[in-house]
């Protein structure tokens, strides 16, 4: 709810940007582009996400036509700026062989596999359009210092957006370390120091961004009991990394008691496999 709240916020926030930006221009013409003149003429009552990218096409359009008198990249951007806002689907354009495009492209792709258009709007909105003047400031081999612009309005970007991207399932994920726990009890194994060594070293080598922690249980007590233990064991392993020296807004904890078990057994059977935290590294 917190995260569609900010939404709805930074919605608001971006179309007063926007419209203060692009009011100088609004009453200006353009009779070489009709493409950016039938941009300025559209209906903005369109899907949210068109209508943003829409906005980031016509600055780009105008930048090209105001500034650079290209009135073909002009239409370039005019043109996907009034599919998108006609809500059609646009998509980012293929990347070239410029360094980096590539890894880039797949990097805007999984945005929208992960629902981004719906969760962070604007600031995808802000990467394809930036990509899009990366991939078409290479082609045309404008100066290094255009193309350089492109590229790191795309880099701010995807980074902003990295903030917001949805947790992948630990389901989904295969855990990095896994420490044992003894019957009813949260105390850290012996083996977990060297473990807790070996996070230290690689978050302050760079290799980890986040340490996500994941408490487990047997089946030998109640299941309240059980939820109240795992996330302890948890928490106890949280305490043993922001002891090392972890900032503690990397690490995330949750608890999921006796469900999700490594052994399967009946209820009330206690089982060292069971008891359990499992550590994932975010990379």
């Amino acid at each position: 709810m917190q995260r569609h709240r900010n939404a709805v916020t930074r919605r608001g926030y971006l179309l007063t940007a926007l419209a203060a930006s692009l009011l100088v221009s609004a009453c200006a013409s353009y009779p070489d582009v009709a493409e950016l003149e039938q941009l300025k003429r559209r209906d903005a009552a369109k899907p949210f996400y068109g209508e943003l990218l829409a906005l980031q096409y016509e600055q780009l359009a105008i930048t090209e036509a105001d500034y650079r008198g290209d009135t073909a990249a002009a239409r370039f951007y005019a043109t996907k700026g009034n599919l998108a806002a006609q809500g059609q689907a646009v998509a980012p354009e293929s990347p070239t062989t410029a360094a980096g495009q590539e890894e880039a492209h797949a990097r805007l792709l999984g945005y929208f596999d992960n629902q981004m258009d719906l969760i962070a709007p604007a600031m995808l909105a802000r990467a394809q359009a930036s990509f899009d003047c990366w991939v078409e400031e290479s082609r045309q081999g404008d100066s290094q210092n255009s193309v350089a612009e492109c590229r790191d309005n795309f880099s701010q970007a995807v980074a902003a957006l990295d903030t917001q991207l949805p947790p992948v399932p630990l389901s989904d994920l295969t855990a990095d370390y896994t420490l044992f726990f003894a019957t009813g009890s949260m105390r850290l194994p012996d083996n977990a120091p060297a473990v807790v060594e070996q996070i230290v070293a690689a978050v302050e080598a760079g290799d980890v961004k986040a340490v996500r922690l994941a408490g487990y249980s047997d089946r030998a007590g109640s299941a309240e009991t059980n939820l109240r233990l795992s996330d302890e064991r948890a928490r106890s392993v949280q305490r043993a990394l922001t002891d090392a020296g972890l900032p503690g807004q990397i690490i995330d904890t949750e608890a999921f008691g006796e469900t999700e078990l490594l052994v399967d057994t009946p209820d009330g059977v206690s089982e060292g496999r069971n008891r359990r935290v499992e550590i994932f590294l975010v990379r």
